[in-house]
């Protein structure tokens, strides 16, 4: 749980930084980027877990334009994520969603620690 209460206080952390910057951006949009490391073995689960909170959610968020959920091909327990969201505001609406939370309490102990987290307004999107 405290890997959870990590992740929430990464993504409030950034909230600021991005209102801060966004006259300096031509899009409102907010990109999320993350890399999940599980424990070794678990990606399969975690997989399985992410198809069962979070595939349908994010098929049906129209706020959340674009999201790749990628395994990577190098390491078989590394799985890369981005989003793309249509406003700040529906980034943190997502993230907050009591749902996330049922996620996080299942997926926390198949990771190996706090995935990498990286946020940015995208520039340009093909």
């Amino acid at each position: 749980m405290r890997l959870f209460a990590a992740i929430l206080l990464s993504l409030a952390l950034a909230a600021p930084v991005l209102a801060q910057s966004s006259k300096e951006y031509p899009t409102a949009e907010v990109a999320l980027f993350l890399t999940v490391k599980t424990q070794p073995g678990q990606r399969d689960a975690l997989v399985t877990l992410w198809e069962k909170h979070l595939q349908g959610r994010a098929a049906e968020n129209d706020d959340q334009v674009r999201y790749v959920f990628a395994l990577d091909m190098a390491d078989p327990d590394t799985i890369r994520i981005t989003e793309v969201y249509e406003t700040q505001a529906a980034f943190e609406a997502n993230s907050q969603a009591p749902w996330f939370a049922d996620y996080m309490a299942e997926a926390g102990p198949l990771l190996a620690g706090q995935p990498e987290f990286h946020m940015a307004r995208p520039h340009w999107i093909k």
